[in-house]
């Protein structure tokens, strides 16, 4: 049952509301050209190329959009898929270690976590990359224990077979990571498992050269297609996407140095707690009194990269999501053998605690964030089911003290999240998404006429508008690529791209010898009176105003004349 509500949890309502922008809209669109141009070498953004994450994550949204259409619910189903693939991973790996118990709370308690769950359902990159980060992580532990258990029975000189194939599997997992999201893939899981296999005597178990090689030439072909396609493609992926990203702040994400701390916790719980509570009552020792091998290459797992992105000037929520399955495997085994779970009445606590702080979160949010009245009305009643359910499971959590029991009143809260915010995402949606203005805009638009972008692009409107949307811009931000906004006037001279100069609006606005409709931001006062002006307002959306078609009198008698 537990493991049905989380899955319950994962899926519920995935395609209930449409893609956000800018992350989801762009990655979509980015897919769907590449399906539609069957080019699964270079990701394009707008006919344009997007050098700003490499092809695979790109490659399978693509792969299923080939089979289900460019429709939300194909633009989800990748995210889903490799979350599932996680916990049927961590399961796995969990199992090899203590059993079915262990593998059942290790996998509801990687899926039933806010940060697994809200990234299940989202259209970007970082699912992808902690699947394949935990399979690198889970096949070197498996290649470490088994050298080392070789080297404690006198047969040095050989790690054995099994441990050269388990490392050949982690280096081929750190290939596809690489091929997901760049050089943090390669980064990350070594950054666990090399100081690791170095407390463990085992680190040659690593080196086998399989591995290195093969990782090399699953990634080498990429990197030099992409190299004779856009010969800057290596300079601007290696230092504008990583060194720069990594070590200065001027691409704008930096936070201060304890940012992942609460983002870890919060989106980590109850499990997040339970793993403190365990650890704080010595549960990481071992028969010999000392920390179990185990134990640290879970801390490792979590400690490591947790010190790694709090000193980088780059930070984002999804960074931390790799680190979920550990937690979870880490609660797994401080519940070994364990009636009375290790942390269950701190847990317990710490859901009544959250409860009532969601519930009071009505009186509190609009005082802090400027909110839309959409989002302000369906805020109550969602922080009233969130909030009771959170109390109700943790005065369950805090009198029954069965394994089987406490499992199912911790997931349950984190499972709900879906059902009872199914309402406010909605409202979300129609407030981030361009599928109102792609729906108000499709109706009135000849075929073969222009969408034009003045200061702003909606990037989930090319998406359903299947087509490529013109761009009128000064500096290239409005693509969210720091390439394309650093090789702007490069790609604006090549022969059929949709880059404009910040002008030329106007005066296609004025002259219309092409039917065309316009999109700009709703609180961009000077251009909608320069459209208006020219142009019938279509539609008025929270974020983006249309205007448009024009000068269909002027069309009818003289025909499309160009551009």
């Amino acid at each position: 049952m537990v493991g049905a509500v989380a899955l319950v949890g994962l899926v519920f309502g995935l395609t209930a509301y449409p893609l956000l922008d800018p992350d989801e809209g762009r990655n979509a669109e980015i897919a769907r050209e590449m399906a539609a141009t069957n080019d699964y070498l270079l990701p394009q953004l707008d006919g344009l190329p997007y050098l700003d994450k490499p092809v695979l994550f790109f490659a399978a949204e693509a792969a299923v959009m080939e089979l289900l259409g460019p429709t939300v619910p194909a633009a989800r189903l990748p995210p889903l898929l490799f979350t599932l693939a996680t916990i049927g991973a961590v399961a796995w790996f969990a199992r090899r270690r203590g059993g079915s118990d262990a593998a059942w709370t290790a996998a509801v308690a990687t899926g039933a976590s806010p940060l697994t769950l809200g990234f299940a359902r989202t259209v970007i990159f970082d699912s992808a990359l902690t699947f394949f980060v935990v399979l690198a992580l889970v096949a070197f532990y498996e290649a470490i224990d088994h050298g080392q258990r070789k080297t404690d029975n006198g047969q040095r000189g050989s790690a054995g077979v099994s441990s050269w194939q388990w490392s050949v599997l982690g280096w081929a997992a750190i290939a596809l990571a690489v091929l997901t999201k760049g050089p943090i893939g390669l980064a990350l899981p070594l950054m666990i498992a090399i100081p690791y296999a170095v407390w463990r005597r085992a680190g040659r178990v690593l080196w086998a050269p399989a591995g290195p090689l093969l990782f090399a030439a699953l990634l080498l072909p990429w990197l030099m297609a992409m190299s004779r396609r856009v010969p800057d493609f290596l300079s601007y992926a290696l230092g504008t996407e990583t060194l720069v990203r990594l070590m200065t702040p001027a691409l704008g994400r930096t936070g201060p140095w304890w940012y992942f701390l609460p983002i870890l916790l919060a989106g980590a719980l109850p499990w997040s707690v339970v793993g403190l509570a365990g650890l704080a009552q010595g549960r990481w020792r071992g028969a010999d009194r000392k920390i179990e091998p185990y134990v640290a290459f879970l801390l490792c797992w979590i400690v490591v990269p947790l010190v790694f992105f709090s000193l980088s000037q780059s930070k984002r929520p999804q960074y931390v999501l790799p680190l979920v399955p550990a937690i979870g495997l880490l609660v797994a085994h401080l519940w070994r053998d364990d009636e009375r779970p290790a942390g269950a009445r701190v847990a317990a606590g710490t859901l009544i605690a959250a409860g009532l702080a969601i519930g009071a979160a009505p009186g509190v949010l609009p005082r802090l964030l400027t909110l839309s009245s959409g989002i302000r009305d369906v805020i109550p009643p969602t922080a009233a089911v969130l909030g009771g359910v959170a109390v109700v499971c943790g005065a369950l959590t805090w009198s029954f003290r069965r394994r089987d029991v406490v499992l199912l009143t911790l997931a349950i809260p984190v499972a709900t999240i879906p059902m009872a915010g199914g309402e406010l995402m909605r409202q979300i949606g129609r407030e981030r998404s361009s599928a109102e203005l792609a729906t108000a805009i499709a109706r009135v638009l000849p075929p073969e006429a222009d969408v034009v972008a003045v200061r702003a692009f909606p990037l989930s409107l090319p998406f359903y508008l299947r087509q490529p949307v013109l761009l009128a811009t000064a500096t290239g931000a409005e693509l969210t690529s720091n390439y394309l906004v650093r090789e702007l006037e490069r790609w604006r001279l090549v022969p059929g791209s949709p880059l404009r100069s910040a002008d030329w609006w106007q005066d296609a606005a004025v002259q219309c010898r092409r039917a065309r409709v316009f999109v700009t931001r709703s609180d961009d006062a000077q251009t909608r009176a320069v459209l208006a002006a020219q142009v019938p307002l279509l539609i008025e959306t929270a974020k983006y105003a249309a205007y448009g078609p024009c000068a269909r009198s002027d069309l009818a008698l003289g025909g499309y004349l160009g551009r």
